[in-house]
């Protein structure tokens, strides 16, 4: 099933560390065994992580589910602070405290072709919509990333989805330039761009095009405490009013984003 939002609320939940991988020197995936969550997520939606009995990190850190299958999710995530530092020791049969899926995913295509734009680590949503793309709609997966340093995440993306097409800073991966330069100058009747990454790189694919914007769908990241609308801490402009981030979307039309607003 491949649908914007799961039809039972988010929940909370145990989740068992099946495994994890070192990707690159500061980049891991890790599976977690939690048998709801793998039924109810949908591509474009997030988990709120904690360790359970542990004050310190406080707050969860919400990360991307990547996959969903059996029992299982995977998530995808660089260290770059303590909660990512904790998660990349973490051992196969340790618990976390999982609170999701939560927020609203990129839905249903309305075109017959997605090109899907990933910068570094905003992969993860994208990778979880390519698998679960209908059979019937055409796809691309553009990835962009700093330099050689991601060459391992590369390999690793590429294993997932053979067809990925890279472009670097440097022009060691892939092709020198930015994902931009993989875009066509006009967006296709028939095409929609759904895109993960830095809010540059989100920023100015929305800006790119001044027609067939609303085919753009865009996840943003954003700081969050309680993942459930309460805090008002992830609270962004739109055209149609103050939405949060962790509710409203993270999925939104890149034409009702006030991108002038956004810091990054």
């Amino acid at each position: 099933m491949f649908d914007g939002e799961s039809s039972i609320p988010a929940g909370d939940f145990k989740g068992t560390v099946r495994d994890i991988r070192q990707i690159t020197e500061t980049v891991f995936s890790i599976h977690i065994a939690c048998p709801v969550i793998s039924r109810l997520a949908r591509p474009g939606q997030f988990i709120m992580i904690r360790f359970p009995n542990r004050s310190d990190p406080l707050l969860g850190r919400p990360l991307a589910v990547s996959s969903a299958g059996g029992d299982d999710i995977s998530i995808c995530f660089q260290v770059v602070g303590k909660m990512t530092a904790l998660l990349s020791r973490i051992l196969p049969g340790e618990i976390l405290s999982l609170r999701g899926p939560m927020g609203n995913g990129f839905g249903l295509p309305s075109s017959t072709m997605v090109t899907m734009v990933a910068g570094a680590l905003g992969a993860a949503p994208l990778i979880f919509a390519y698998n679960r793309m209908p059979q019937n709609i055409g796809k691309n997966f553009i990835l962009g990333v700093a330099d050689r340093s991601w060459y391992p995440f590369c390999e690793w993306i590429k294993k997932l989805i053979p067809e990925v097409r890279f472009f670097s800073e440097d022009g060691i991966i892939g092709k020198k330039g930015t994902v931009l330069n993989g875009l066509g100058e006009e967006l296709s009747p028939e095409e929609e761009i759904w895109t993960c990454g830095p809010l540059p790189m989100m920023r100015a694919i929305g800006q790119k095009y001044t027609r067939g914007r609303e085919r753009i769908r865009v996840s943003l990241e954003t700081r969050m405490a309680c993942g459930m609308g309460g805090c008002q801490g992830c609270v962004i402009n739109t055209l149609k009013g103050k939405k949060r981030v962790c509710v409203d979307g993270p999925v939104f039309s890149a034409e009702e984003v006030c991108w002038d607003d956004l810091k990054g």
